[in-house]
């Protein structure tokens, strides 16, 4: 049997996107992308919580605070059937996550989803301070096991977080649906 590694990303694969439908719901296209990675872009590296994100958008955008969370609570789901599938890879498989997101989205938006019990382990980009689509981040989540492996795989929904994973002997698989 081979030693595989298995990497999954959250949003997108395993959970909806939450802060792209908001900015498009509320801005134009070009425009939306633009402040979605303003405000992301820094959360997602560690500098802002989700809390503060929202509070500086709120701010900024004139909005309200609770208005922009309850909208963001809309677009929260799951895909159960993809984690009941990862529980059975990970009897065969170490399955890690490996995600950009800010400090407590996940206490926040998906409070009953408890992330350790799904992975062997877990890396959020906001706790490590880098972020997909840098290498250095997939080498952290897989370099963090104490052996080398066979075969690694990235799912992901985004395909400029993938298509240069062969620099690293790992295969990159977009992630389409089920």
């Amino acid at each position: 049997m081979k030693n595989r590694l298995i990497i999954f990303d959250f949003f997108g694969v395993i959970g909806g996107e939450l802060s792209p439908k908001w900015f498009k719901k509320h801005f134009e296209e070009a425009v939306a992308m633009d402040l979605k990675n303003k405000y992301f872009i820094p959360a997602d590296n560690g500098f802002y919580t989700i809390e503060e994100t929202i509070n500086n958008m709120a701010n900024d955008l004139g909005f309200k605070y609770d208005d922009i969370l309850n909208e963001l609570k809309l677009n929260v789901s799951i895909n159960y059937e993809l984690l009941d599938y990862i529980k059975k890879l990970r009897l065969n498989n170490n399955v890690i996550l490996l995600s950009n997101a800010a400090k407590g989205i996940f206490k926040l938006f998906y409070p009953s989803i408890n992330l350790e019990e799904h992975f062997d382990k877990v890396f959020i980009s906001a706790y490590h301070n880098m972020q997909k689509p840098d290498l250095k981040f997939y080498l952290k989540a897989i370099n963090s096991f104490d052996y080398k492996f066979d075969e690694i795989y990235m799912i992901d929904d985004n395909i400029k977080n993938i298509c240069h994973l062969d620099k690293i002997n790992v295969k990159g698989i977009e992630y389409k649906n089920n």
